[in-house]
């Protein structure tokens, strides 16, 4: 050591200062930015193309941090490290995107702040929301897709634009030539036909303009005629004026109005009602549709009218006698033949009348006799059907019985039995829903249909 020179002292001086001097600046310039030894965040993006290590991270255009890290994350994402300055607070709603300064700048990482008042990031967390802005090599490759693009269309326009005759456009062009010179040639050949049409539009408008000049008196003299005929009936001259001006004429024709109008004032008390109704039949899976007419020209009092669709309908007996001969001697065999018309319609025809809460009805229920009753409190309705006493061929009466609750003025829905005490079948139990509409609600329909119809 004492045979080291002064020269070799100052050397190593001095190359001992480059090197503190070198390691300063690294520090420093790795945490210029990160004051107070800062904090980390993890950012994963689809891609970080271009994005080295000690990248600027930016808050609304001020560096705030450097990039620490790029790691492979899950075999397909970059997973980005960066070093944040302790004053830098992120909420967990913030966005960070990878952006590019112009087409030849480094790329950077922007932090976009979410709510002030969302979750604080602590260190080491995940800035969820990542974007990644296009890149140099994906606009030049949607570039080249444009430019591929318009040379596809600039070639279907030269085809359409071609130098020969046969191009589109080319065609275009010489028909409506050919369509201009043929319109002439119409033209010129028969000029003389649209010449004389003139002379006959010319001659046609000269003679009503003297019908009307000529018929101008006529109509003159019939006003005056009208006019005369007003003044005689308004000074009660002639049998029309006297009946006009006559004060007992008037006080008669007024008395027979009024007894027209009490005449016709029971018709229009008459109350109409039409509805529908649908029942799903649980045991034979089917429906069953009703469409009702009802007249009431008392409150007490109702025609009612239904027609009736049911899928699965009681059979209709048929007899049959047959003369049968064996051995040359004949015997007469009576045969009975049971038939179902699945799509044949029946009809419901009803006198009703109520007392009270109760009402009574019968006449024609499903095309048979029957008889019926009804309970209505409320929205609650009970309704009790008895029909169809044929039993010949050891049927039982048809009984039906069904309760009803009115969800609303015009809609109700509706769950009983069917066929009550049917031997050849268990009950089968329904449930349904139907409207009904009386006469305000029928006129409402009818003019909001008439209002659509103008429109």
């Amino acid at each position: 050591m004492r045979n080291i020179s002064t020269e070799m002292k100052v050397g190593l001086f001095a190359a001992a200062i480059i090197l503190l001097a070198a390691v300063i600046t690294v520090k420093v310039s790795e945490r210029a930015v990160t004051a107070g030894r800062g904090y980390e965040l993890v950012a994963v993006f689809d891609r970080a193309t271009g994005l080295k290590i000690k990248a600027p991270v930016e808050l609304a255009g001020v560096q705030v941090g450097v990039v620490r890290e790029i790691d492979l994350f899950d075999s397909r994402r970059a997973k980005v490290t960066i070093l944040l300055n302790r004053n830098v607070k992120m909420s967990a709603d913030s966005r960070a995107v990878l952006r590019t300064r112009g087409f030849l700048g480094e790329t950077y990482v922007e932090l976009l702040p979410g709510s002030p008042d969302g979750e604080i990031l602590v260190s080491g967390a995940e800035i969820a929301d990542t974007m990644t802005s296009g890149d140099m090599n994906t606009l030049i490759n949607q570039f080249n897709d444009i430019a591929g693009d318009i040379k596809a269309v600039t070639s279907s326009l030269r085809t359409m634009v071609g130098t020969d005759d046969g191009a589109p456009i080319n065609r275009i062009v010489s028909n409506l030539d050919k369509f201009s010179e043929s319109i002439k040639v119409m033209a010129l050949n028969n000029q003389g036909n649209v010449d004389k049409i003139a002379s006959n539009l010319a001659e046609f408008t000269t003679e009503l303009k003297s019908m009307l000049a000529a018929g101008r008196s006529n109509v003159q003299e019939s006003i005056d005629r009208i006019a005369s005929i007003t003044r005689k009936i308004d000074e009660g001259k002639g049998t029309v004026g006297a009946l006009v001006n006559d004060q007992e004429t008037v006080e008669k024709l007024n008395s027979a109005l009024d007894n027209l109008n009490e005449t016709m004032g029971g018709f229009k008390k008459l109350e109409t009602e039409i509805g529908y109704h649908t029942e799903y039949m649980v045991n034979s899976s089917d429906f069953k549709h009703y469409v009702s007419l009802n007249f009431k020209p008392a409150p007490d009092k109702a025609i009612m009218f239904d027609l009736v669709s049911d899928t699965d309908p009681p059979p209709r007996y048929v007899n049959r006698t047959t003369d049968v001969t064996v051995g040359g001697s004949t015997t007469t065999v009576q045969t009975t033949t049971a038939t179902i018309d699945r799509s044949a319609l029946r009809f419901s025809a009803q006198l009703a009348k109520k007392f009270y809460d109760f009402q009574l009805r019968g006449g024609i229920i499903e095309s048979t006799g029957g008889v019926g009753a009804d309970y209505y409190k409320g929205p609650i309705g009970l309704t009790f059907e008895a029909f169809n006493f044929t039993t010949k061929y050891g049927q039982k009466p048809h009984l039906k019985a069904h309760a009803d609750l009115n969800l609303t003025k015009n809609f109700y829905v509706m769950g009983g039995a069917d066929d009550i005490i049917n031997p050849a079948q268990p009950v089968d139990y329904f449930v349904g829903a139907g409207f009904r509409l009386v006469d305000d609600d029928i006129k409402s329909m009818f003019s909001l249909g008439s209002k659509a119809l103008v429109k």
